[in-house]
């Protein structure tokens, strides 16, 4: 039977209304079909529109990796990208080189690093606050780089690849003495 040109049980563009259904029997079935067809249309159309990155998988492995419950997490508070080169006062772009500044920020720490490109690899020179002598680790790739800062909080790691990399510092408190770390979110380089 139809009403206005549509079946009884048909909604809109022949998708099944189920306020329609011919009889309770089938009224659960025709639902649960009905959700299934909708959850599979929003399914596509967020993977037309916002894929999910093919890396993301890795990425979070690699970040999650490391992290132990008694870690501090410094997260990502800035991420400046800047000129290389300064002739006058118009900033002058060495061909595509960029230096890059990236703010991390825990409860008891700040973590400042500087990249700049150097080849085939990066530079990366580094700032703790409040300062002090400091075992500083940055995780890059499957490797792992490994320096000192100095009294002022300064350390510099002259060749560290490019990709996800994590900053670790192992502080050394001196009153009471106890080791703790800070681990910075990773970040692309």
């Amino acid at each position: 039977m139809s009403v206005n040109g549509e079946r009884r049980g048909d909604g809109p563009h022949g998708v099944p209304d189920p306020r329609r259904a011919p009889d309770a029997r089938g009224a659960a079935g025709d639902v649960a079909a009905l959700e299934s067809t909708i959850l599979d249309l929003v399914q596509d159309l967020y993977a037309a529109s916002d894929p999910v990155p093919p890396d993301l998988l890795a990425r979070v492995d690699f970040a999650m990796d490391l992290l132990n419950p008694e870690d501090e997490v410094a997260v990502l508070q800035t991420d400046l990208i800047e000129a290389v080169g300064v002739r006058g006062a118009e900033p002058v772009v060495r061909s595509a080189e960029h230096s890059r500044t990236v703010t991390f920020d825990s409860e008891s720490m700040t973590i400042v690093i500087q990249a700049s490109p150097s080849g085939e690899t990066v530079r990366v020179d580094g700032w703790l606050a409040p300062p002090g002598v400091h075992r500083v680790r940055v995780r890059a790739g499957d490797g792992e780089l490994e320096t000192v800062s100095d009294e002022l909080g300064g350390f510099v790691l002259p060749q560290v690849p490019h990709g996800l990399v994590q900053v670790i510092v192992e502080v050394a408190d001196a009153d009471p003495p106890q080791a703790r770390t800070v681990v910075t979110t990773a970040v692309l380089l």
